[in-house]
């Protein structure tokens, strides 16, 4: 997928964040910073990317080919982001390629005439400003670099990439969702705008949509999970959910050399669910 540079994701502590934690590790990345609250799972996940990284070496005693590094980090703490953003960027020598994969969702029952306040602020929160908060300390960075070149021909790519996530509730509404999709939909406003910024100065920022996937967040909650697999059985026209790899691979596309005429784009990866 030619992301050889240096990359950092949030959410990397599962689901598919950490799906794309390892894809960039599988794809010969250079090194990549983890970030997330739970620190035990981000080490982890972390440990389960070193053995495969070892295993794929196949005894070699040559050095480890993807640097890991983890943060313990909450992304809606401004001051803290900047400062792990900028720590990163140092640490590695540059910032090519930025996932903001941190989020949540809450379902309101009975509608957004009874969404609570506390729900509302804590969706926008993470899923919203903490976006942007990540997408403003990355670009500063990356608008400052050389362009990253590429591994498989050498042609200079871009100063930087983003890919923030969306969701098909970034497009589309659905019930019960109401700080989710009013979030999402505001995400892919975000990525369209400073897409257009920073165009001309070789940073690229796209959104990926999932549609309906398997991770810890949509199936640990019996109500979400039956909603959805009700959902998935009339309305997604491949007749099943994603898994968090399928969702990486939009990622890596996206961030990598192999889109580099992409930018400001919401790449649907969904099933065919907004086809319709």
């Amino acid at each position: 997928m030619d992301v050889a540079g240096f990359a950092l994701i949030t959410g990397a502590a599962s689901g598919i964040g950490r799906a794309c934690a390892q894809a960039f590790a599988r794809e010969g990345s250079a090194g990549i910073a983890l970030l997330d609250l739970n620190e035990e799972a981000l080490s982890a996940v972390k440990a389960e990317i070193d053995d495969e990284l070892r295993a794929q070496q196949n005894g070699s005693t040559g050095s480890q080919p993807c640097r890991v590094e983890i943060y313990s980090v909450d992304v809606t703490n401004e001051d803290l982001v900047n400062r792990v953003v900028a720590e990163v960027a140092e640490k590695f020598g540059r910032l090519d390629y930025v996932v903001n994969a941190a989020g949540i969702a809450i379902k309101h029952q009975g509608g957004a005439a009874f969404a609570t306040t506390a729900d509302w602020h804590r969706v926008i929160d993470i899923n919203l400003t903490g976006t942007f908060f990540v997408l403003r300390a990355a670009a500063k960075i990356m608008l400052k670099q050389e362009p990253i070149t590429s591994a498989i021909d050498g042609r200079p790519l871009q100063r930087g990439s983003i890919v923030n996530f969306g969701s098909i509730q970034g497009v589309v509404g659905i019930t019960l969702s109401t700080a989710y999709t009013a979030a999402k939909h505001a995400v892919v406003g975000l990525t369209r705008t400073a897409s257009e910024d920073y165009a001309q100065d070789g940073l690229r920022i796209n959104a990926i949509c999932p549609g309906y996937t398997e991770t810890p967040m949509t199936t640990k909650n019996p109500q979400v999970l039956k909603a959805m697999e009700e959902r998935v059985a009339s309305a997604v026209p491949m007749r099943r959910m994603g898994n968090a790899r399928e969702i990486a691979d939009g990622v890596l596309f996206l961030a990598g050399g192999r889109s580099s005429f992409v930018t400001g784009s919401a790449l649907m990866v969904d099933g065919g669910y907004t086809s319709r």
